[in-house]
């Protein structure tokens, strides 16, 4: 069975756990083969699908997604050279709209989700054949977490001031949308497990005919602005979010991890991070990591929990009703309540007096997810997929030859 991976530059960050997938597929006798996407001599890879002849092809976020042309359409090559081609979406759908818009058919693509509410990002993009596996780590990428802890909370970023987004929206956004770009960011604000496009649609109908209207010409008339605005309201609806967490923790010491734009507490310090190295090190110093999900992880656990749990520390997040299928509240993630500030400070000063209970959990955390988060299921649920797939093109070709011959027998007939 013959499989090929595109790959467009090297896999950074959490999509390095990716490289666990094909290692596994490679053992199980699947023969692979990595094709690198030049965006500047996309023929070069062509050419290379076509001397490897694979069966399944897979790109990582739709980015392998090569597009030619057939009666005057964009159609994608899966769809013209007649393989299957998957696509794994690590991040919300959304975010990559450019590589999946305007596509005329996608009959041979099949999307993998991490996030269950990505299946509405995909069919609003087009793409209806959807499967779900939960994320998976690479252990292969994480050093040994140090046996001392020098950081008590780390607060995990980017961080903006939501004024900062705003600002950005207003100068490309015309002035009689943003109040529904503004209403819609404040509604996920307030409902941190809303997808963006269920958000949009209730908030749109709660406006006058008239906005209704002229939103809907909008949309018409700008499809990739509309897309833009979808990712706009997500990242402003986070950032809100997570401004509002920092400002009111104010007197904490914590160390917020990563990119900041907009003006810290005194008693918050930004720790830059040059590379994910360092980036898992600062985790394997943390007591306990504050985090707050992005709204466009909407209902999964995400790869960042994960991460931060597997290098000891014990992960703090904001409560959602699927996180009890993940990891144990209270044994090895520690819940907040996103809006409740009292649920939030209590949980944080219990924990800075009690570091060694904290400790405790990130050590519970980092078991759990070496113990259920490997990349061995996940394979093995492609493997019997692409399996199953291959099983039934054989069976229709023999199906096809039986009718041929049915037909045959009723000509010498």
């Amino acid at each position: 069975m013959r499989f090929a991976f595109f790959k467009v530059g090297e896999l950074q960050g959490s999509l390095r756990h990716v490289n666990a997938l094909f290692e596994y597929l490679k053992g199980k006798g699947v023969e692979f083969r990595e094709i690198e996407l030049d965006p500047q001599n996309v023929q070069k890879a062509v050419q290379e699908l076509q001397e490897f002849r694979p069966i399944f092809t897979m790109d990582v976020n739709a980015t392998g997604i090569i597009v030619g042309e057939q009666e005057g359409k964009k159609v994608p090559i899966y769809d013209l050279f007649g393989f299957v081609h998957f696509s794994l979406f690590t991040e919300e759908p959304l975010l990559h709209f450019p590589n999946l818009y305007g596509l005329d058919q996608n009959r041979n693509m099949i999307g993998i989700v991490t996030d269950i509410k990505y299946v509405d990002s995909l069919r609003t993009l087009g793409i209806d054949n959807i499967t779900y596996v939960t994320p998976f780590l690479d252990f292969s990428v994480f050093p040994e977490p140090p046996p001392e802890k020098d950081i008590d909370i780390a607060f995990l970023g980017p961080v903006m001031d939501p004024q900062i987004v705003l600002s950005k929206v207003q100068e490309n956004l015309p002035e009689n949308i943003m109040p529904v770009f503004v209403e819609t960011g404040e509604y996920m604000f307030r409902n941190p497990e809303v997808h963006v496009l269920t958000a949009l649609n209730y908030i749109l109908s709660l406006f006058n005919p008239q906005v209704q209207q002229d939103f809907e010409n909008w949309r018409k008339e700008n499809p990739e602005a509309y897309m833009r605005l979808l990712n706009d309201i997500s990242i402003y609806a986070t950032m809100r979010k997570r401004w509002y967490l920092l400002n009111f923790l104010e007197g904490i010491n914590l160390k917020v991890v990563g990119e900041v734009q907009g003006e810290l507490k005194e008693d918050h310090e930004q720790i830059k991070v040059n590379s994910y190295e360092e980036l898992l090190e600062i985790y394997g110093r943390s007591y306990l990591t504050v985090m707050s999900f992005p709204h466009t992880v909407p209902t999964g656990i995400g790869f960042t929990p994960l991460e931060v749990a597997a290098m000891g520390s014990a992960p703090m997040i904001d409560f959602r009703g699927t996180l009890t299928g993940f990891l144990t509240p209270d044994q090895e993630v520690i819940t907040y309540m996103p809006l409740d500030r009292a649920d939030i400070e209590e949980k944080i000063l219990y924990y800075l007096d009690n570091l060694e209970e904290a400790k405790g959990i990130g050590e519970r955390a980092r078991n759990a997810v070496v113990e259920r988060y490997r990349v061995d299921d996940r394979a093995d649920f492609l493997l019997n997929m692409m399996r199953d797939i291959v099983r039934q093109a054989e069976q229709a070709v023999q199906q096809a030859q039986g009718g041929e011959k049915q037909e045959e027998i009723k000509d010498q007939g």
